[in-house]
Parts: C-alpha cells; structure tokens; sequence
C-alpha cells in the first residue's frame, strides 16, 4: 500500500486529531456563548429587580425622593434615639453613684441612731439609778 519508510501519522490519524480538534474548538465556543447569555441575563434578572423595587417605591411613597426624605428623617431620629440612649445611661451611672452614696450614709446615719438610742438608755438607767439613790 504505502512506502515503509513514511514518518509521522497517517492520513487517517491526522483527519481524526483535526475533527476532534474542531469538535473541542467548537465546544469551547458554545461553553463560552452559553457563559455570556446566562450573565446577560443575570444582568437583565438583577436590572428587573431593581425596577421592580422602583415601581414599588413609586406605588408605596409616591416618588424616591418622598422615600429618601423617610429614610433620612429615619437615620435622623436613630441618631436622636442614640443620642438620648447615652444620656441616659450616663444619667444611670450618676444615679448608681448618688444611690451607693444615699446608702453609705443611711447606714452611718442608722449606726449612728442605734448609738444614741444605746446612749439614752444608759443616761435613763443612771437617772433611775440616781433618783432610787435618792
């Protein structure tokens, strides 16, 4: 059939590696389309999205701008409630002080009364004592 000192593949061989070559070629290609289209339509899904979110917005508040203003006047009064928030937990902390305070010197004041009820009783005990000497 042939010579036998040919080199290399034959015809057979080399139409084969070229088809499946086209074949990988082509299969690339139409992995590489069907990548684009499903982004583009990632694309056209999260653009619907935020159109739907827009009608909506448009249906609940009349305009953006009307949402906008309620979402700022909404940050300003968060940031109101914070503010008010540590006022008073500072208000917290002088109160806790002023109670520790309040209580320290309600138990010296109570030492204090029972010394002087002590004191009384033995200042009566030696003025019976005195007036029995009588």
């Amino acid at each position: 059939m042939g010579n036998a000192k040919s080199i290399g593949l034959s015809v057979n061989a080399k139409t084969i590696v070229m088809i499946l070559l086209f074949l990988n070629v082509g299969f690339t290609v139409k992995m590489i389309n069907k990548y684009n289209e499903m982004k583009d339509a990632g694309y056209v899904r999260e653009k619907t999205f935020e159109e739907q979110m827009q009608k909506r917005v448009m249906k609940a508040f009349g305009s953006v701008e009307e949402m906008n203003k309620i979402v700022e006047d909404a940050t300003k009064q968060r940031q109101e409630a914070e503010k008010t928030l540590e006022t008073m937990r500072e208000q917290d902390a002088e109160y806790r002080r002023m109670n520790k305070e309040l209580s320290s010197a309600r138990e010296q004041l109570l030492s204090e009364r029972s010394k002087l009820q002590s004191t009384i009783e033995d200042l009566k005990k030696k003025l019976k004592d005195a007036e029995t000497k009588k």
